[in-house]
């Protein structure tokens, strides 16, 4: 167990402390930035950890790129200033008494909501969802169930249990052959291992669970 934890301190502090990470060459589609930045910004109403906003402030490039392409661009442009407003809010209710924390991240969360309905997603990537698309959402709902204090929701257990299974079986089914397969796959698998061990039904270490997300993520095959 000492050794497991010295590995999560050591996978944490490189993740955390702005260490260059693998990057995909394939630019990420606009609505998975997406679930991303809410992550970020819920990681940050959980924490106040102003790291999270940093990277949430890296991705809005990459977002704004993304959605340049679309048919109704300027329509999510003026979305995506909508959405850095109320940000702004997040980041204002931890400095200023005028603002409300809860009220902000609602705020946020009902905008990134019309993402959903308004990103145009290409015929061709309608497909079931794949191994990172998972990832992200099981870090999304964390991100969410850290907050359920604060705003006063319960995440599904039900579902949680669900997509684990789901993305433990992903794993599983990883290519696995030429002894450079397998060693990749063994690496994924420890890192997807160390992702349960910090978290269970009642408490996420977000963190070092951030920490295997952002690993995982970068590191994997791109959607």
């Amino acid at each position: 167990m000492r050794r497991i934890l010295f590995s999560l301190c050591s996978l944490l502090a490189f993740t955390l402390l702005g260490y260059p990470v693998a990057s995909t060459a394939e630019p990420l589609p606009p609505n998975a930035v997406m679930v991303d930045i809410q992550r970020y910004l819920l990681l940050y109403s959980a924490t106040g950890d102003e790291r999270f906003l940093a990277r949430l402030d890296a991705l809005g490039p990459i977002f704004e790129e993304g959605i340049s392409g679309q048919r109704n661009a300027a329509s999510l442009r003026d979305m995506w200033g909508l959405y850095r407003g109320t940000v702004e809010k997040v980041r204002d209710a931890y400095t200023s008494r005028d603002v409300e924390l809860k009220s902000a991240v609602s705020q946020a969360r009902e905008v990134s909501a019309l993402f959903d309905a308004f990103i145009l997603v290409d015929a061709g990537r309608k497909r079931p969802p794949s191994l990172t698309g998972n990832l992200r959402r099981l870090a999304l709902l964390k991100a969410l169930q850290a907050n359920r204090e604060l705003l006063g929701e319960t995440q599904d257990q039900a579902e949680l249990d669900s997509l684990v299974g789901a993305i433990g079986k992903q794993f599983d089914d990883l290519p696995n052959g030429d002894r450079d397969a397998s060693r990749q796959h063994g690496m994924l698998q420890k890192r997807w291992q160390y992702l349960l061990l910090t978290s269970n039904a009642g408490h996420t270490l977000l963190y070092p669970f951030n920490a295997q997300i952002e690993y995982l993520l970068a590191h994997l095959p791109a959607d």
